[in-house]
């Protein structure tokens, strides 16, 4: 079987007016745990864990080990650049003759290049979350896109820096990182607002703007910015996400149909242009600030996570933690620190290294508790291990969620079936050795255990106590509170990824108009696994199709079961509303937004109702509202339905 190059990036009822609204969707293939007092009353898959640190922010601080960099960077401004989905080996300067990044290149030239760096997850929140708080995962309680926020408690880089008189900004490319995900703490500016530049394809996570309008926006606040105190300066580039549409002077040959079947070396050729177009604009950024500001500016180059490209069966990433995925390129740049070309490579470093490491230069204090350390202190250890995990195996398909430890030389990834790795002999991840003969694997597996008994296991929530509004909304929806699958979490991501890329395929026959091709294949899936959410969820976007909408309903509420997020709820809402069922809809609409109220699609659902009730105005404030709280979301399907009816009655 052969896959097309497209992915589900669209979601139902996002951006167009209520009698627009009606296209085919996708499915989004993006479900995330939907956090809060639902997923425990319906006592699915549980909340963000974290361990037990206090919930204010901490105030004490240590002072780091002083090493010969400490305080070398003292009063410099920082730059921390972000290509999101870029494996090490899309940097000329990691090996790899077919990448094409003379600008990185340049930074790693006069500065510090590490050869073994690991991403602490394969997932854009995660990842950057471990980046500006210095903690792990398991500690910050970000787990996966779209349904985690980086918790008030928390303390970031630009917290940090601002309260050393820094001026801090953030220029994003994608909706995944937008404010309402807790990454805004510290900037001053964030800019975030996507859906203004009319560049945004896709939607909801995926909507995104490409490297020229994230350079654009970051010299714009550059220009604009006045006093002599230093900038802290944050930068993501979203354009080598799928999909890989690079304008076509960075790119080597023809675009491929969008149908085209699967070519390896196809699709790497197409996403090393997108991460050449990055290189080229953040070249841009760099020469406008010239070489006098350079000279005083810490370049932190990075990404959150790799890439599959077809290794071990994964197309893109987010289900496996293999080295395509997690190991991404890290580089630390300064021509007055680095005159030279330094190469790191005795030791494994993670991305939870950045804060402490930046701090240090900067000859500032190091809060106290961090997961990571300084990249500038201290001799290498080739006994330290990196943590990574993938927890979108769990919430999006049912599988097992996954543990990693990385050192230098080997790697063990706990899953059901456990895998132990030789990186020294094996790069690639092809033999696993684990086994009860290979005392190094068991070593790591044991640290590993320890670390994760020291925090609650994310797994299913248990009963929780539900008030009358509760149960009555419960059993308006029809959900039973039965017990979710005993196999839910039990299956691994390694024999199941076959699986993620049918159902890519068959979500791409959907967007075809191969309905039957669609939900043949959904079948195949389903009858391996009954409780893939995705699968569900690309069933539904056939059924839809084909106006369908009792199957669609039917497919939704299983979905919805097994993970319930508030896309799937506002989905589950125009379903019942192209069947007419108003008062249902409103009903539904109403008690998601109880648990989530400022979600844009839920709300634009409500006001979708409330016009077809006849209650003009009441749909108006529902519009109003979804344009203030979730802008970046629905702003121009809000501002379009607002348009629609018209100007409000004169007071």
């Amino acid at each position: 079987m052969s896959y097309g190059s497209a992915l589900p990036t669209d979601r139902l009822n996002s951006t167009e007016c209520l009698d627009t609204r009606a296209s085919l969707p996708r499915a989004s293939g993006r479900g995330g745990r939907w956090l809060g007092s639902l997923a425990a009353a319906l006592a699915l898959l549980g909340a963000a864990c974290s361990d037990a640190r206090p919930a204010d922010k901490p105030a004490a601080a240590t002072q780091p080990a002083r090493g010969a960099m400490f305080g070398k960077a003292s009063g410099f401004n920082v730059l921390v650049v972000t290509f999101d989905t870029v494996r090490s080996d899309a940097i000329g300067c990691y090996g790899d003759p077919r990448a094409r990044t003379p600008r990185v290149d340049a930074l790693a030239a006069s500065g510090v290049r590490f050869a073994r760096a690991i991403a602490p997850a394969p997932t854009t929140l995660p990842s950057h979350s471990t980046i500006f708080t210095g903690l792990d995962p398991l500690t910050h309680g970000v787990h996966n896109n779209g349904t985690f926020k980086l918790g008030e408690e928390r303390t970031t880089l630009a917290e940090l820096l601002g309260a050393r008189g820094y001026q801090t900004a953030a220029v994003i490319g994608a909706f995944v990182l937008e404010a309402r995900y807790g990454l805004a703490q510290g900037f001053a500016s964030y800019e975030d607002e996507l859906q203004n530049d009319g560049a945004a394809k896709g939607a909801a996570h995926f909507v995104e703007r490409d490297a020229t309008t994230v350079t654009d926006r970051a010299l714009s606040w550059l220009g604009e910015r006045k006093g002599a105190e230093p900038f802290f300066l944050w930068t993501h580039y979203f354009d080598a996400h799928m999909p890989y549409t690079a304008p076509l002077e960075y790119l080597r040959g023809e675009r491929r149909p969008a149908n085209a079947a699967y070519d390896a070396e196809a699709v790497r050729r197409e996403y090393l242009a997108e991460v050449t177009y990055a290189d080229a604009e953040l070249g841009r950024l760099l020469d406008a600030l010239g070489p006098d500001v350079l000279a005083k500016t810490i370049v932190v180059f990075t990404a959150d996570h790799g890439e599959g490209l077809g290794e071990h069966g994964e197309y893109t990433h987010s289900r496996l933690v293999y080295e395509g995925s997690l190991r991404v390129p890290l580089i630390v740049s300064n021509p007055t620190l680095f005159p030279a070309a330094k190469t790191v490579s005795d030791r494994v470093v993670g991305l939870v290294d950045l804060l402490p490491s930046v701090l240090e230069l900067l000859g500032q204090e190091t809060p106290a508790g961090l997961d990571g350390q300084s990249l500038f202190s201290g001799t290498a250890d080739p006994a330290r291990a990196i943590y990574s995990e993938s927890y979108v195996t769990l919430f999006n398909h049912g599988w097992a969620p996954l543990h990693a430890l990385t050192r230098l030389q080997d790697k063990l990834i706990l899953a059901p079936r456990p895998e132990y790795y030789d990186l020294k002999t094996d790069a690639g991840e092809n033999r696993n050795l684990f086994g009860p003969l290979q005392p190094q694997a068991s070593q790591l597996a044991r640290t590993l255990q320890t670390r994760l008994a020291k925090v609650r296991p994310l797994e299913r929530a248990e009963e929780a106590s539900l008030d009358a509004d509760d149960e009555r909304w419960l059993a308006q929806l029809g959900y039973s509170r039965s017990a979710l699958p005993a196999e839910v979490g039990k299956l691994d991501p390694k024999d199941m990824i076959t699986s993620w890329a049918v159902l890519t395929n068959a979500a791409t026959a959907v967007s075809a108009g191969q309905l039957d091709s669609a939900l043949a294949e959904v079948a195949r899936v389903l009858e391996r696994n009954p409780d893939d959410p995705f699968a569900w969820e690309v069933a539904y976007t056939a059924h839809w199709a084909r106006n369908d909408f009792v199957k669609s309903e039917e497919c939704l509420r299983r979905m919805v079961e097994l993970n319930p997020t508030p896309e799937a709820y506002a989905r589950l809402a125009t379903v019942l509303l192209r069947q007419t069922r108003y008062d249902d809809c409103l009903a539904l609409v109403d008690g998601a937004l109880r648990v989530a109220p400022d979600h844009g699609e839920l709300l634009m659902g409500r006001g979708d109702v409330l016009q077809l009730l006849g209650r003009k105005e009441e749909a108006r404030v529902a519009y109003q509202r979804a344009l203030d709280v979730d802008p970046a979301r629905v702003g121009v399907g809000a501002k379009r339905c607002l348009d629609s009816l018209g100007p409000p009655p004169a007071k």
